[in-house]
């Protein structure tokens, strides 16, 4: 980031091009980083960058120190070739990060922030797992480099602090993406070049600390959430626990850590940089970063900057009630939540009113332990939102899921015994054997799973309501009384077919099960790529197109195979309705409804306005006169070639 161009990104804000737009105030330099086996390009990248910013031009130092580092800086990129970059040419070349109002003097004194993302150590994890080599020489190297940052932050006239972490672990083969310890924990390490805390600092903020975990815990809530939100120190027993001796005893104790939340990062970046915090951020600002109290006639630092977090998390809460009936909030919790900030701005006025006019009362002991007391209670107020929240959105229900992964399992095997016996009889005897057993089963299970809901919820195992266990109960239920009434006949059993192999024929029904079984796998593939589970609209959109087009395809081959006659007929009808289909479903794509993530290139267009969660009462009653018109429509045109007399048009 560079000040120098900050006009041109308000400017740039104010016509709402700035998404759309990788012009203005920052440099980003993006390299090819999906290779894991891949474990230098990224890193060699950033390294063979950060010099240009970190160390003054050679033509203005030419100390032997700064050699050395330049030379240092070299010795890092294990790819030399990684050094032969335009990025810093004369503006007028394609990519260069000179501009007109950031020249190459003002690229090492001027920027405002640096971000350097590495990918070697992880990517080394996922090829070698963490106890190859290879490792200990990534991390050697990261280590070089931050002594490196270091050494020019301490040159650095303006204060500077340096942030090193990483966003996640690894498990014991060099993976991630699980919730054990080793996946979901991972250093912090601060450093500046200006004094920012002291021993006396430390112990007020330790202070804060364990008043707001006393607040939290001794309330109903809060006792229910995670320990990383009651407690601000955490034990690293993950790792003890690789030490123990033959008896299974720990050789050494787990050392007692300061830990913090990764969503705290984004609250602490921006109000280090004097920037507000991001408004969907609930994270709590880092106390040791702002405990230093040198100045004994303003405001304590935490104390003004916990207020400030107070603040917004108390707006996003207000905002996200006023602008969604569906909120989902229970009244205690938005009564608890008010009345904890309603205390700790209480708190505050008191503090106010006891300071007075003289400012040296600041210093005064019983002044000092009132700060503490009011800091506690607005750290207390954001992680009690926090957890609030993490219990309603993020909490994974392991009965719910088993329950979701059942039904699942028996409809496709309902499915399939569906498809098997529709091969040997017709759908009106299917029905009428399978049909009341299937309700029957479905009663009974939803009465099973009510009475075992109580004993899940009671033991802590699930947080289901009434309603999810009377519907997961009734699905499965249904799902496994279908299968078992179809496979359980024995006039003709369900797999009766499969010797005869004629199904497997090259025939354009079974193509085209064939495309629909690929469309279908591709669908579930998505939801292993977070990429793709974030466009899943584009992904959904272009494997039913597909599977449209290839009807349309085998659609032109029956016409074309057949001069006149029903078959005839037939293809031209399919034909006409595959182009129908190709054609609405893309003007369905135009209505959207985008996730989070997809802000910034994709607009909301169903609902009234960008921030509503309901739909317009136009569109409420368009849907009321489709639910008639479809139906009706599909019935006309199976009516004309007496397709609506099949039992499927009846379930219909």
């Amino acid at each position: 980031m560079f000040p120098n161009e900050l006009s041109d990104t308000q400017a740039t804000e104010t016509n709402d091009t700035l998404q759309k737009s990788r012009t203005g105030w920052a440099r980003v330099r993006p390299f090819p980083s999906l290779n894991v086996w891949d474990l230098d390009t990224v890193d060699d990248g950033v390294l063979s960058r950060l010099p240009m910013f970190l160390l003054p031009p050679e033509s203005e130092n030419k100390s032997e120190i700064i050699r050395k580092e330049r030379e240092q800086w070299r010795q890092l990129v294990k790819q030399p070739h990684m050094w032969e970059h335009s990025d810093f040419n004369e503006m007028t070349q394609a990519n260069s990060m000179v501009s007109d109002k950031v020249g190459h003097a003002q690229l090492h004194h001027e920027w405002d922030m640096i971000i350097a993302h590495g990918l070697g150590v992880d990517h080394c994890g996922h090829r070698f797992g963490p106890d190859h080599s290879a490792i200990s020489h990534k991390l050697a190297q990261m280590n070089t480099a931050i002594e490196l940052i270091v050494n020019a932050i301490d040159r650095n006239d303006k204060p500077t602090a340096l942030y090193v972490f990483g966003d996640h672990g690894m498990d014991n083969k060099g993976d991630h993406g699980g919730d054990s310890p080793r996946e979901v924990d991972a250093g912090l390490w601060i450093y500046s070049n200006r004094k920012w805390h002291s021993k006396e600092s430390d112990e007020r903020t330790a202070r804060v600390l364990r008043n707001a975990q006393e607040l939290i815990s001794s309330n109903a809530l809060g006792s229910s959430f995670d320990q990383d939100l009651k407690e601000s120190w955490w034990r690293n027993t993950h790792l003890s626990d690789d030490y123990k001796s033959a008896s299974g005893e720990h050789l050494f104790e787990a050392p007692e850590l300061r830990s913090v939340s990764q969503i705290d990062l984004v609250s602490t970046l921006s109000l280090s940089l004097g920037l507000p915090i991001p408004f969907n951020n609930l994270g709590t600002a880092i106390p040791e970063m702002f405990a230093s109290d040198n100045d004994s006639s303003a405001e304590w630092g935490l104390l003004s900057v916990l207020r400030l977090n107070a603040a917004q998390v108390l707006r996003y809460i207000e905002k996200y009630v006023s602008n969604s009936r569906s909120h989902g909030f229970t009244d205690d919790a938005l009564r608890l939540w008010n009345d904890m900030y309603n205390q700790a701005e209480d708190s505050y006025r008191e503090l106010a009113d006891a300071i007075g006019q003289n400012p040296k009362n600041r210093r005064q002991p019983h002044i000092r332990e009132l700060e503490e007391r009011v800091a506690a209670e607005y750290f207390a107020f954001t992680r009690m939102v926090l957890g609030s929240l993490r219990q309603m959105w993020a909490q994974f229900d392991p009965v719910l899921i088993l329950a979701g992964l059942g039904t699942l399992v028996l409809s496709i095997a309902a499915l399939l015994a569906l498809y098997a016996q529709s091969r040997l009889r017709s759908l009106d005897i299917i029905i009428a054997r399978a049909g009341w057993p299937c309700i029957s089963g479905g009663i009974a299970g939803a009465v099973v799973f009510r009475a075992l809901s109580s004993v899940f919820v009671s033991s802590g195992l699930s947080h289901m309501t009434s309603l999810d266990a009377t519907v997961a109960g009734l699905a499965m239920g249904a799902a496994a009384t279908f299968c078992v009434a179809l496979v359980s006949d024995s006039k003709a059993s369900t797999f009766a077919f499969v010797p005869q192999l004629q199904w497997l024929a090259v025939t354009p029904a079974t193509v085209l099960n064939v495309v629909a079984a690929v469309a279908t796998i591709i669908h579930c593939l998505a939801f292993s790529s977070n990429s793709f589970t974030f466009n899943e609209d584009s992904i959904v959109l272009y494997t039913v197109q597909t599977l449209v087009l290839a009807t349309s395809l085998l659609s032109v081959r029956a016409i074309l195979s057949s001069s006149a006659g029903p078959k005839r007929a037939s293809g031209t009808r399919a034909l006409v309705c595959s182009l129908l289909i190709l054609v609405l479903n893309r003007t369905l794509a135009y209505s959207t409804v985008c996730r989070e993530e997809q802000l910034s290139a994709c607009t909301p267009t169903f609902y009234g306005a960008p921030s509503a969660s309901i739909s317009t009462v136009y569109l409420a009653a368009a849907n009321v006169v489709m639910v008639w018109l479809v139906p009706s429509a599909v019935t006309y045109a199976l009516r004309r070639s007496y397709s609506d007399r099949a039992m499927v048009s009846k379930l219909w």
